[in-house]
């Protein structure tokens, strides 16, 4: 198994064990752990969102007990202004570096 299917397989396990309530931090790091000193790739992840439109990231962050970066309130489908983009650069920047706080425990 190559580390995209494995990073798909967190990604779903971590979504499914949100949504059904039993993801607490302890939880979490059972199943961070498979993946320590791991060079797992997250081009492996297939954009999952959880019931409350949170993606895995986003999951590991709030679980955690980090604040969940929020995201900038405007379409992505519309061209954006020189000030969206660089809103939205900061928040994929914050949530990288809040998810990299977390999984950096666990060598990944």
């Amino acid at each position: 198994m190559g580390w995209n299917a494995g990073y798909r397989i967190f990604e779903q396990t971590v979504v499914g064990a949100y949504d059904l309530g039993v993801l607490d931090k302890a939880l979490l790091s059972v199943l961070l752990e498979p993946y320590r000193d791991t060079d797992i790739d997250e081009g492996g992840s297939r954009n999952l969102l959880s019931r409350d439109g949170l993606n895995v990231e986003e999951i590991v962050i709030k679980v955690w007990g980090l604040k969940v970066p929020k995201k900038p309130d405007f379409s992505e489908d519309e061209e954006w202004t020189e000030e969206q983009e660089e809103m939205y650069e900061n928040y994929l920047e914050d949530r990288y570096k809040k998810f990299r706080k977390v999984t950096k425990n666990f060598g990944w």
